[in-house]
């Protein structure tokens, strides 16, 4: 029952920022207030102020002192160096052992926010992947990915364990390029569980949308690293 509760302001978290991302609640806007979202979800003020405050912390609102809480403009957008190595080669490199745990491998139908990501339709076969890397036996990243079913048809759980990117090139399909956004998070029950630390810890979050040379998306994925274990590096080249 306790575990029920704690997981109801991530509900209501997700879906302020789904009505935010398409739009109901736009940019400058104020939001209803404490007491109107207890009326609207009919949870507690504890609940709704949970979720309030994680939406701040991570920047999709903003209180005014005596006005009220309103919808942020969105972040400043930094790119990030590329680099061929995968995270893997990378532990490697760092004398570090990776090991990457499967926790889900499912088909299902694309939801609005996956549809939209991967240029498809709602309800459109899709498979969600669930993974947790290790680097010596110790949870680093915990990732979520939606794959293509119509352009990768055999993906299945053993060659999730060992590389999506793989997989895809597998199925006939080249990497192109890659668009990710990286920023902090609170974690929500799932991702803190597998990343072996807290509910609402912060780490950080890079949502990747990867593309073949057609220009058609074929995986969207968002990893959370954790932010005690985890750095970037961020390497420019000016010649």
């Amino acid at each position: 029952m306790a575990k029920k509760k704690s997981q109801l302001h991530s509900l209501i978290k997700k879906d302020i920022i789904e009505k935010m991302e398409s739009g109901y609640y736009r940019p400058g806007r104020l939001l209803p207030t404490e007491t109107e979202f207890c009326s609207l979800y009919e949870v507690s003020r504890t609940t709704i102020r949970t979720a309030l405050n994680h939406l701040i912390m991570e920047g999709y609102i903003y209180r005014k002192q005596g006005k009220g809480t309103f919808v942020a403009k969105g972040k400043v957008q930094q790119t990030l160096s590329s680099s061929t190595m995968r995270f893997s080669d990378q532990l490697r490199a760092q004398s570090r052992t990776p090991r990457i745990k499967v926790e889900e491998c499912r088909e299902d139908a694309a939801d609005k926010k996956a549809a939209q990501k991967l240029g498809i339709n709602e309800g459109d076969p899709i498979y969600i992947v669930k993974r947790t890397r290790f680097a010596d036996d110790e949870e680093i990243q915990f990732e979520i990915a939606y794959v293509r079913k119509d352009l990768v048809p055999d993906l299945t759980k053993e060659s999730a364990a060992r590389s999506l990117y793989d997989t895809i090139t597998a199925n006939g399909h080249q990497l192109n390029r890659t668009e990710e956004q990286i920023k902090i998070v609170i974690t929500d029950e799932e991702a803190a569980a597998s990343l072996n630390i807290s509910t609402g810890a912060p780490c950080f979050q890079i949502s990747t949308i990867t593309f073949i040379p057609s220009e058609e998306a074929v995986e969207y994925s968002e990893a959370y690293f954790r932010g005690d274990r985890v750095e970037f590096m961020i390497e420019r080249n000016y010649q």
